[in-house]
């Protein structure tokens, strides 16, 4: 199916399977990043020299960083361009669960407020660019547990419960998992699950009522139905936001 072009539309896609300073891989997650790069273009309809990737020792905090407060403060048209995010990889909530952040290449699970990107920094800087909208898609979890089930920090907490936190408005968010769920993958299609079923869906599978547009509700709907029934009821994909805006728009 064709897509209308989104003319001013940006996306950052990051994907990290393997890190500087934990042994634990976030499995599939730069494969995921790397498939969601032609999605970007095939189904969100966003120009391939309006999309940036950063694939594992490509995305350091410092590449991640520059390429929001820089590249994406550079490129946006204020107030006209939808910016899209895609992170996958590890994700984890500081001891008290008051915070959420999303780990670099080369982040350490032991020293996050040095070395990690705090999740309402990153919506700040991106909230900074004046744009018509943001939608962020999170295949991450903060549960310090990686998607095939194995410790970020030894000894630590089996499961840190990371608080719920209001995002900015103007912006959806999806995220894999409820706080305190581990982001699984699907082997056989050597993906994370929730990307895998919210590119599956962006194809058209989401499109509830076949009226050639896949809202944000329709799209999660979509995946949390799938996901479910693929975990067993272990993994629940959460949206926050705006969920009418429209994601793909069929020709």
């Amino acid at each position: 199916k064709k897509v209308k072009k989104n003319k001013y539309a940006l996306a950052l896609i990051i994907g990290i399977s393997d890190y500087e300073n934990t042994k634990a891989r976030a499995l599939y997650a730069d494969n995921d990043a790397m498939v969601f790069k032609d999605y970007a273009t095939e189904k969100l309809g966003i120009s391939e020299n309006r999309i940036k990737i950063l694939l594992n020792n490509g995305a350091d905090e410092r590449d991640i960083l520059l390429s929001v407060q820089e590249w994406l403060r550079r490129s946006t048209k204020p107030n006209e361009s939808d910016i899209h995010v895609f992170f996958a990889g590890h994700g984890l909530a500081s001891q008290d669960g008051k915070n959420m952040y999303l780990l670099p290449h080369d982040g350490s699970p032991r020293l996050l407020d040095d070395t990690a990107i705090l999740r309402d920094r990153l919506f700040a800087d991106l909230k900074a660019t004046n744009p018509k909208s943001v939608t962020v898609f999170l295949d991450t979890c903060y549960s310090g547990v990686t998607r095939n089930e194995e410790m970020l920090i030894a000894g630590r907490p089996i499961v840190l419960k990371a608080k719920e936190q209001p995002i900015p408005y103007g912006f959806t968010l999806f995220s894999a998992a409820t706080n305190e769920q581990i982001s699984r993958p699907l082997e056989e299609a050597k993906h994370g699950m929730f990307s895998y079923f919210l590119m599956k869906g962006m194809e058209g599978d989401a499109d509830a009522n076949n009226d050639n547009k896949i809202t944000a509700r329709e799209l999660h709907a979509y995946v949390e139905q799938n996901v479910v029934q693929q975990s067993s009821g272990l993994q629940t994909p959460e949206l926050q936001g705006d969920k009418d805006r429209v994601l793909v728009q069929f020709n």
